[in-house]
């Protein structure tokens, strides 16, 4: 795990400081979290399209569609969590209720069906695949807007310092970015065993969430502490004046901008990876080889992010690590043009001559049919650009958790749940539009997605679109944010001008 100083917290009436134990506690669930988020991500649609063979634009047209609840729910479970007084605290309350909901979602969405039919409804037929996928959205969604946002404003009211709270999301990061790899390895492990097919894996990941998500939660619920609220203001702002008051807030704005972009991307790159596995490097089986060194490189960047936000602010260190990211993206429809000649040094066979007679008879069997060298070419430079995401996830959410000190700053209030809320609502919305965006553009461009990876369908021209969609446009709106970020105004030294106006009260 981040093996970073534990922060000490002072300021707020009550407030110990923050031992190690505890910031393991609060971030440990974000572990099972993860472990759900690789299959909502990135096997949902192999799950639906390529193994219940349903149509890939209108699988990713229905996760869309099934975000549409989070425009009424996010708000409301943000109002609510920020209102709620009870002696067990204003957040915990949310994420005990939250959780089986979220699970059952989950359950449902991939390990239920088994399969589907097709039914015929005022005269049109189609898959019960279709409102089955739907409903187990909306339900999964539901358990996590009621869980997740307070969480993450318990998370933000961890801590009061600039720094601190870069801490905190960074060890949140930390074990997100663990379940994330522990689900990358999973699959890797179970290739070996000759279980490859996405409707297989999930059955592992979910069933393994299931178990896990209970206790980490219990245990955070436990040791974790609430920070009792200090507010210079008892009078309560109504829910539509207190979205008024979000909107005004500027540097808060410009986030939501940034990082709506952001998710858009990074939903196209997640949704079409399977598929740039399978249909371009035509290496399917391998998908799980290619996951695990790639989160295991975002866990080991995680500390390096955060010592560079400490030097040159966290605004600035996500524009870096936005470049960075865009150059190794710009190289991967590389692998879709060029000759395999060209990646001839990269070839695993090539690489493990050193090896016994036996074990390297074994090891060109295993990968035989596959051309490994543009293989490994691609795990390298998703390996470098990999190590970007830990940053773009963790500065992000810490940089959220300072906004909310202006609004607090204006209203006498501590309304997290307000603000990440919204953050939530933009950010799924965001990310459920650019699913539908990136899955819509590949079948525009004459991608099959039942096509015979071995012997295709697809034209030389789709499958290069295919992985621009998957790189390069992912990059672009990325980059939407770097001139946003460069005029951000909440700086370190602003924050604490902003901070000491709340002690005056």
């Amino acid at each position: 795990m981040v093996d970073i100083a534990v922060a000490s917290m002072t300021g707020e009436t009550g407030r110990k400081p923050l031992t190690k134990w505890i910031l393991i506690s609060y971030a440990a669930p974000a572990t099972p979290l993860a472990l759900a988020g690789l299959p909502i991500a990135v096997y949902l649609p192999a799950v639906y399209a390529d193994g219940f063979g349903l149509s890939l634009f209108w699988v990713g047209l229905l996760i869309t569609l099934s975000r549409i609840t989070d425009v009424v729910t996010d708000p409301i479970i943000g109002f609510l969590s920020d209102k709620l007084r009870t002696r067990w605290g204003r957040r915990k309350p949310f994420v005990l209720l939250g959780t089986p909901i979220y699970a059952a979602g989950m359950y449902l969405l991939f390990i239920a069906p088994g399969g589907f039919s097709d039914v015929t409804v005022f005269g049109s037929t189609f898959s019960s695949g279709y409102p089955w996928m739907f409903c187990m959205m909306v339900l999964l969604y539901l358990g996590s807007t009621i869980k997740d946002l307070p969480y993450s404003a318990w998370g933000a009211e961890l801590a009061d310092n600039y720094n601190d709270r870069t801490l905190v999301m960074s060890w949140r990061e930390g074990f997100s970015v663990s379940g994330a790899l522990l689900s990358a390895f999973i699959p890797a492990i179970l290739l070996f065993w000759g279980i490859s097919k996405p409707v297989d894996v999930v059955f592992f990941l979910v069933g393994f969430m299931c178990v896990v998500m209970p206790i980490v939660v219990a245990n955070a619920l436990i040791s974790v502490p609430e920070w009792p609220v200090v507010e210079s203001q008892n009078k309560r702002v109504p829910l539509i004046e207190g979205l008024k008051v979000v909107i005004k807030n500027r540097p808060y704005v410009l986030l939501v901008v940034i990082f709506a972009f952001s998710s858009m991307g990074a939903a196209m790159t997640n949704s079409l990876s399977f598929f740039f596995v399978k249909h371009v490097l035509v290496a399917g089986e391998l998908y799980g080889l290619y996951l695990a060194p790639y989160f295991l490189c975002q866990i080991v960047a995680i500390p390096l992010w955060f010592k560079l936000s400490r030097k040159i602010g966290k605004h600035r260190a996500t524009m870096i690590a936005i470049g960075w990211y865009a150059f190794w993206a710009s190289w991967l429809p590389l692998i879709a043009i060029a000759p395999s000649s060209w990646f001839t040094a990269f070839e695993i066979p090539r690489l493990l001559s050193f090896l016994p007679a036996d074990t390297y008879q074994s090891m060109v069997e295993y990968f035989e049919g596959i051309d490994t060298g543009k293989f490994l070419f691609f795990l390298i430079v998703m390996c470098l650009k990999g190590s970007a995401i830990g940053a773009l996830s963790a500065l992000p959410s810490a940089m959220c958790a300072d906004v909310i000190d202006v609004d607090t700053a204006e209203t006498g209030q501590r309304r997290a749940g307000a603000y990440f809320s919204i953050w939530s609502m933009v950010r799924k919305g965001a990310y459920a539009l650019g699913v539908t965006i990136g899955l819509s553009l590949v079948v525009w461009f004459g991608f099959d997605a039942q096509a015979d990876p071995r012997n295709t369908t697809n034209s030389e021209f789709s499958l290069l679109m295919l992985a621009c969609v998957y790189s390069v446009f992912p990059a672009l709106f990325k980059f939407v944010g770097v001139p946003l970020l460069w005029s951000y105004p909440l700086t370190e030294a602003k924050l604490r001008e902003v901070q000491a106006k709340i002690a005056d009260g």
